[in-house]
């Protein structure tokens, strides 16, 4: 009788358990708790690092300092670096860009990928980080159909990228098809512009298409990179949480997580990513703020967008050790740093740090 009412006692307790952990409908930290936000901020407790192995292009004990910035061609590339750099106070280690089959509805060149490659590689001792969309970034434009890319198809544009890639040799990081647990782009299951083939599970296929082929082609110095959107935006249901756990292509098939995170979003969310994948070092693929996106941000009031970027790098760090590299979306004077001068002081101060790795 006793042994059947501890059992029932400890039946009751993990159902509840269970209950208190689950996650809220398209919860993106509104309900967190936000004296604790402000606690975390200031505490000089810095989380250990997780017993695991490093992944590919991973620093033990350093964040990569990174930007993510234009390189259709070298001098305006070089232009905006050294812009950052003045802005920023110290260099990067990592500098990411994107590249994509049509621009604007545009056919890019065959060899853009190699050639975004080759302007990155003249900045020394950077780990270059790739973000690749198979079309175009521009809703309503060209991109390659899911079916076609399973048919085989398009291989031979696969099977290019990761010949650019072996060629390159050193240590780099590539994306396909980022924040696609949203709806504005093509490859989301539910883009809203216009009615596609791709889907959650194409995706997740294709994914391991890719990784397939450059495995094939011998490729060992990259690192994949998986990057959902951050806010938990819609899968199936408008109001799903963890909806980028439908495009998850597997702990084999990624090295990397790398959400976008915007001053739209509370701090508080990353406790939901990073305890979905443990063992994954996270890159911030794209962050920064951007003006009237604070409109979002829950719960209410914004604390201003300076106040958010301090409190990305001051929480971030000592909270989510996980976080090993940040990557500033630097790309034009809405999202740029220096828009808000009392910003361009928190930054440097930020990245002062040798936590921060520079390419010096």
């Amino acid at each position: 009788m006793k042994s059947a009412m501890i059992f029932g006692l400890c039946l009751a307790a993990s159902v509840f358990a269970a209950a208190a952990d689950a996650p809220k409908p398209f919860d993106h930290g509104d309900d967190a708790d936000v004296n604790k936000l402000k606690q975390a901020e200031k505490s000089d407790v810095v989380n250990p690092m997780p017993d695991r192995p490093l992944a590919k292009c991973e620093l033990k004990d350093k964040i990569y300092h990174g930007v993510l910035i234009w390189t259709d061609k070298k001098d305006g590339f070089t232009k905006i670096y050294d812009q950052y750099v003045k802005v920023a106070g110290k260099k990067p280690s990592m500098i990411g860009t994107f590249d994509c089959i049509w621009s604007n509805s545009v056919k890019q060149p065959d060899d853009s990928f190699e050639q975004r490659l080759k302007i990155i590689d003249e900045i020394p001792n950077v780990i270059p980080f790739m973000k690749v969309y198979t079309g175009d970034w521009k809703p309503g434009c060209p991109f390659l159909s899911a079916d076609e890319i399973l048919a085989g198809k398009h291989d031979q544009y696969f099977k290019n990228m990761a010949g650019y890639c072996k060629k390159y040799a050193k240590p780099m990081m590539v994306s396909f098809n980022h924040e696609m647990n949203g709806d504005w782009f093509f490859y989301s299951e539910l883009y809203k512009k216009e009615k596609t083939d791709w889907t959650a599970e194409k995706y997740i296929k294709i994914w391991r298409k890719i990784h397939g082929i450059f495995k094939d082609e011998g490729v060992t110095n990259v690192a994949f990179v998986w990057c959902p959107q951050m806010t938990g935006r819609p899968y199936k249901e408008l109001n799903a949480q963890n909806s980028f756990k439908a495009y998850y292509p597997g702990d084999e098939y990624v090295d990397w997580i790398g959400p976008s995170f915007y001053n739209d979003v509370n701090h508080m969310y990353m406790d939901n990513l990073v305890k979905t994948y443990p063992s994954k070092p996270i890159v911030l693929a794209e962050w920064g703020t951007e003006p009237n996106r604070g409109q979002w941000y829950v719960p209410k009031p914004y604390p201003g967008d300076a106040k958010h970027m301090e409190m990305t790098l001051n929480l971030f760090p000592k909270k989510y050790p996980n976080i090993k590299a940040m990557t500033y979306f630097y790309w034009g004077k809405d999202v740029n740093i220096e828009r808000l001068p009392e910003q361009v002081e928190i930054y440097q101060k930020g990245i002062s740090g040798e936590k921060f790795l520079s390419n010096e």
